[in-house]
């Protein structure tokens, strides 16, 4: 369950496919059920705050680990480019942030957005949510400024200044 919602008095519900963690009438989580013996259900998205806090537990923490094996290739490039740009537990930080976007918008998404940033040399979480929010909201294309090849260019700035136009402002 997500370390940030951990209580005391838990409720358990399982039912026949799922697994329901309450906490009075809120769902704090809900995991498949497994029928094997001794096995871990984990979410690693449940640890990313508690990894945020402590950075150096993040290359022993099982359920990165395990997120590790299947994760993109590119989340191991911007891992590195983040530990070598910040040492001493900032970079996994940073990383941790990143991961944390998960939580707000699908895999497929982040990963996209994370070799955009890769791409255009803004690997951090700022960057990434910028080409998270030019992913999710495109603009619309802006209009070419074309211009009348009618228009005589050889006029432009060559018209004489007249400064009524300015003493027109001053009148209420």
């Amino acid at each position: 369950m997500p370390v940030e919602k951990a209580r005391r008095n838990l409720v358990v519900k399982a039912y026949p496919f799922r697994i329901e963690i309450l906490s009075l009438d809120q769902v704090l989580a809900v995991h498949t059920r497994s029928y094997t013996r001794e096995q871990d259900v984990i979410d690693p998205l449940h640890y990313l705050p508690l990894l945020e806090q402590r950075p150096g537990a993040f290359e022993h923490a099982k359920p990165i680990r395990r997120w590790r094996e299947r994760w993109p290739q590119v989340y191991e490039q911007v891992l590195a480019l983040l530990q070598a740009e910040w040492p001493q537990g900032r970079g996994v930080r940073e990383f941790v942030r990143i991961l944390r976007l998960h939580q707000q918008y699908p895999a497929e998404l982040v990963e996209q957005a994370v070799e955009q940033a890769l791409t255009y040399g803004c690997v951090h979480v700022d960057g990434v949510q910028l080409c998270l929010h030019g992913l999710t909201h495109p603009e619309q294309t802006i209009p070419s400024l074309a211009l009348d090849p009618t228009l005589s260019w050889a006029q432009v700035g060559a018209q004489p200044i007249t400064l009524n136009q300015y003493n027109q402002l001053l009148q209420p």
